[in-house]
């Protein structure tokens, strides 16, 4: 298995790249190297504004010379690339994206401006283990809260406004199930300072890591169409996050609305 570094720029290739990885399983990339095969790891790169390994995907087919994906909608000038193609399944999209910017990856070995698909391998192990420790760092829940703990609470913030979500994503399964970001979760138990923010007591207990165990709660829930953002995100104990799903009684509603100093959610 090899892996490789593909570097993109939405602009030139008028194809909104970030979108279509949101919103599809696989996606199908211009093949311009002739050794990739199934099986490779492919860290793709945005180029400006962000500079940096922003998805992880698994190479699932090469040299294809037919397009089989509708990718129409994502695309801003309707032109299609010219075979063969690659087929591209997202494995993941790094939360903090930032430790993969050209500037670490050139303190780990990388050369040059990043404007052209190349194997990691071909710039020793450093860069390969940088780029392996910082891929399992981004995919550990254990790893991911220890680097959140550790970060100041201004880049917190400004990290989870950043995967603040309008419009959570619905996953399909027999139940519904939103997703949560665990960085917006983060962010407001860091805010609360280990207390609850209904009933202003302390957390009853540490978490595995040692700090003060709250729950996250949406004020206006995911069903009702809120947004898993920081404007809508509390730390509460668990009596108090159990009361607010089982009888959310209008004046803790309103409380929780004072917390994060906004007007008006709805109704819940």
């Amino acid at each position: 298995m090899t892996e490789w570094i593909l570097p993109y720029n939405e602009k030139r290739i008028k194809f909104r790249v970030n979108d279509a990885l949101h919103d599809l399983d696989r996606i199908e990339w211009a093949q311009t190297i002739k050794n990739i095969d199934v099986g490779d790891s492919a860290y793709l790169y945005q180029a400006i504004p962000v500079q940096a390994i922003r998805w992880k995907c698994m190479v699932t087919d090469v040299g294809r010379e037919k397009k089989m994906i509708d990718d129409s909608a994502y695309s801003d000038s309707g032109e299609v690339e010219n075979p063969p193609y690659l087929e591209l399944e997202r494995i993941c999209e790094y939360p903090h994206w930032e430790l993969f910017s050209l500037g670490h990856l050139k303190k780990h070995g990388y050369r040059g401006n990043m404007q052209s698909p190349s194997r990691v391998e071909s710039y020793g192990s450093a860069l390969a283990d940088y780029i392996h420790k910082i891929d399992e760092l981004q995919n550990s829940e254990e790893k991911l809260t220890e680097l959140l703990q550790k970060m100041p609470m201004q880049e917190l913030k400004k990290l989870a406004e950043k995967y603040s979500e309008k419009n959570p994503i619905l996953n399909k399964a027999k139940t519904k199930q939103y997703g949560r970001n665990r960085i917006v979760a983060a962010h407001a138990k860091r805010r609360a300072g280990g207390c609850c923010e209904l009933c202003g007591m302390k957390a009853p207990f540490l978490d595995k890591y040692g700090n003060p165990y709250l729950e996250s709660h949406h004020v206006e829930w995911l069903s009702d169409g809120g947004a898993d953002s920081i404007d809508n995100v509390v730390a509460l104990c668990p009596n108090c996050h159990r009361k607010m799903h089982e009888v959310p009684e209008p004046a803790d509603v309103r409380r929780l609305k004072e917390v994060l100093g906004k007007e008006s959610f709805g109704s819940i």
